[in-house]
């Protein structure tokens, strides 16, 4: 039976290479391993390496199912309906997800492992491929979660502007859509227990082809139970809105997709450390498309049609690449 794989390179580290399986598994403070879960946190998902840094196979799993993929014309159409309810649940943000399809054959995907990591040095980035999952791979900017026994660290990630675009004025949308990320997570710092809290931003990030507003987060937690902080943190306003409840009440009900890892998490946790991500700039890889996962923030300020042209900016991180290795 063809065995899963897994290659990871977090910012700075060596690549690893390992082949074993993945099984489901429930998020308890005994959880050690390299994790993924789905959006909503319902499933966790561990690697398990019988085997490490060998040759990993060229043969992948695919999932046959395709995933559901808007027009120009449905995307618009259901981002008024999403407008509509953050009005009428008085959101102040909600974050609303498509689908891009991409061409892009599947054998290559281990040269497009490697072209990321060529490209986001500061970005994690991964490869996988197993039964249960199908066959993944992201370069994420966004960190979750980094701990060190009792010291966290995190970050509010939010407002979105092309890279070649001037940053000095940044619109009110984005300076609110980063304020009210940052203020959500502060709070859930506080709820946990989390002492001397400290905030440095906002500040211009750029990842990729794409800036973002981001702010540094960290404070130390007496109690060392990194699953209280996980829970508390994700999904954090960047990837679901505010208030999280409705802002996920409203996602369930419009978004005609399943987005399975897309804004999960994903990364490595021991019982005292922790070093998570976002699932961010990610795609399914089928036999011969990739299909890129895609968000945007809408506030009762947006335009559809602007967040349209925002998620097509983010899928540049991916596609500029598999352009690359297509021609």
């Amino acid at each position: 039976m063809q065995p899963d794989f897994l290659t990871y390179r977090f910012p700075g580290k060596e690549i690893v290479q390992q082949i074993g399986d993945i099984e489901e598994v429930v998020l308890t403070d005994e959880l050690e391993g390299f994790i993924f879960s789905d959006f909503n946190a319902h499933h966790f998902y561990k690697f398990n390496p019988t085997q490490e840094n060998l040759s990993v196979p060229t043969e992948f799993h695919v999932h046959d199912i395709k995933p559901y993929v808007y027009s120009t014309r449905e995307y618009l159409l259901q981002a008024h309906s999403f407008l509509n309810g953050i009005a009428q649940f008085q959101l102040d943000k909600a974050v609303f997800s498509r689908i891009k399809p991409y061409s892009f054959p599947i054998d290559k995907a281990h040269h497009l492992f490697k072209k990321l990591c060529e490209t986001y040095p500061k970005a994690l980035v991964y490869l996988v491929s197993s039964r249960k999952l199908g066959t993944w791979i992201a370069a994420t900017p966004e960190i979750l979660l980094e701990a060190h026994k009792s010291f966290v660290f995190t970050m509010s990630l939010a407002g979105t502007k092309k890279a070649s675009q001037n940053t000095e004025n940044w619109g009110d949308k984005e300076k609110n859509e980063q304020q009210l990320v940052t203020d959500f997570i502060e709070s859930q710092l506080q709820k946990v227990g989390a002492e001397q809290i400290e905030l440095n931003g906002p500040y211009d990030y750029q990842a990729g082809p794409v800036t973002h507003l981001r702010t540094d987060i960290s404070a130390f937690l007496p109690s060392g139970k990194l699953t209280k902080v996980i829970k508390a943190l994700h999904p954090t306003p960047a990837v679901s809105g505010v208030p999280r409840d409705k802002a996920l009440n409203l996602i369930s009900s419009v978004e005609a997709h399943d987005r399975f890892l897309y804004t999960g998490i994903v990364g490595l946790l021991s019982k005292t450390d922790a070093t998570l991500y976002v699932n961010l700039r990610c795609a399914q890889l089928q036999k011969d498309t990739a299909y890129l996962y895609l968000g945007g923030g809408f506030t009762p300020q947006s335009i559809p049609e602007l967040e349209l042209d925002e998620t097509e900016n983010k899928s540049k991180t991916l596609i500029s690449c598999m352009y690359s290795l297509n021609r």
